[in-house]
């Protein structure tokens, strides 16, 4: 953009007539500005730069024009503000060498990684490789993602009875790939347990924690219908529910530390029902679901159904955050990410709502100097603990 051009839309800005586009395209035309000019800026210098430029231009706005707009809109620019600033930061740190002070380095904590520990029918316990992403399950062999076989003592995979569980920390994730050709993504602390051999009337597995599933479509033939053919059903029992499928993509979120389990459907269609009321017809304990909706189930067997963005729900499977709720639900997906130990100092409204997203590969700081610009939250990172204070 023109510097005159850039020059006009300040002026708008100051006197509060900016659209959002207008808005944008400022925020656009500072970024390449400030890295044009300043080459050398490290990431931490150049969010220091912009806030110092954003302030100056709060600070530049009339008194009389502020003190009308900032009472009712100040919940609503703090969102737009973080949302802002998620995405600013996050296109910072991705163009810009990661140059962190030796105090930052000390008060930081990295992020998770590829952990997990399979647990074989037989008892015999594989520590899988952190090199690795996912390992793919066929009868009588087990392989890494790349094709390296995975060494096991022998164990009968013709017993369908038998189960292995394959689990993630606190901070590791991991991909599966089931006998069925079924695709599996654990998050950190969680766990999947499978059949050592799928049997020939259906596909049943159990998960704690959170898992996004991409389910392989599997034909049988029904001797009850004259020997057609139709879909083998996959079923995935989680706390106090049970899912039903044919062929879909859904993720389930069944930490036992979160008030209620989570199903959102991406593609396809499910059937969530509550742990006893399988065959209920009444809505509320038994319900079917199209893509970008959510079942959530309390601990009153109680089933709502809300519209919501499907793939924000899945960030955690494609390496990032993304975030639109209250600091609570936040700071529990960072706790189980970065393997640490949150707690709040009195005053910390627990209410308070923050909207963006960043990359999970990055060190916990920048996650959490970025909520901070809010100016309502505020952290001290003391080990493998992080101190939440108003």
């Amino acid at each position: 953009m023109e510097e005159n051009k850039a020059q006009a839309l300040l002026k708008k800005y100051l006197a509060g007539n900016c659209t959002e586009e207008e808005k944008a395209m400022l925020e656009s035309w500072y970024l390449e500005r400030d890295l044009e000019i300043y080459p050398d800026m490290n990431a931490e210098e150049r969010l220091a730069d912009k806030q110092q430029i954003l302030a100056s231009l709060e600070q530049a706005i009339a008194p009389k024009k502020r003190n009308i707009l900032w009472p009712k809109m100040a919940g609503i620019a703090a969102v737009a503000f973080v949302t802002i600033s998620f995405g600013l930061y996050t296109y910072l740190i991705k163009n810009s060498p990661v140059q962190q002070s030796p105090v930052m380095a000390k008060a930081d904590v990295p992020p998770g990684g590829n952990k997990a520990v399979l647990t074989l029918a037989n008892g015999q316990t594989i520590n899988l490789s952190s090199n690795k992403k996912g390992i793919v399950i066929k009868t009588g062999t087990l392989a890494y993602n790349d094709g390296t076989k995975i060494n096991t003592t022998t164990t009968d995979q013709r017993q369908t009875s038998a189960k292995n569980i394959i689990s993630t920390p606190v901070g590791g994730n991991y991909q599966v790939v089931l006998p069925d050709g079924t695709q599996v993504w654990l998050n950190s602390a969680s766990s999947l347990s499978y059949p050592t051999n799928f049997n020939a009337r259906d596909r049943k597995v159990e998960i704690t924690g959170e898992a996004y599933f991409e389910v392989a479509k599997m034909m049988i033939k029904d001797k009850a219908n004259q020997g057609k053919e139709r879909r083998m059903p996959f079923v995935v029992e989680s706390k106090d529910q049970i899912v039903e499928v044919l062929g879909t993509h859904f993720n389930i979120n069944s930490y036992m530390d979160e008030n209620a389990t989570k199903t959102t459907l991406l593609e396809g269609s499910v059937r969530v029902s509550a742990s006893g009321a399988r065959h209920s017809n009444l809505q509320q304990h038994n319900v079917v679901l199209k893509p970008n909706q959510q079942a959530i189930l309390t601990g009153s067997n109680q089933i709502t159904v809300q519209q919501v963005d499907a793939e924000s729900e899945i960030s955690w499977k494609n390496g990032y955050f993304k975030f639109n709720e209250d600091i609570k639900s936040i700071m529990n997906k960072i706790a189980r990410w970065y393997d640490v130990d949150v707690v709040y100092k009195p005053g910390v409204d627990l209410s308070q709502t923050f909207s963006g997203e960043v990359s999970n590969s990055r060190n916990v700081s920048v996650l959490l100097k970025v909520m901070e610009l809010t100016g309502n939250v505020h952290f001290k990172v003391e080990g493998r603990r992080i101190i939440v204070m108003p």
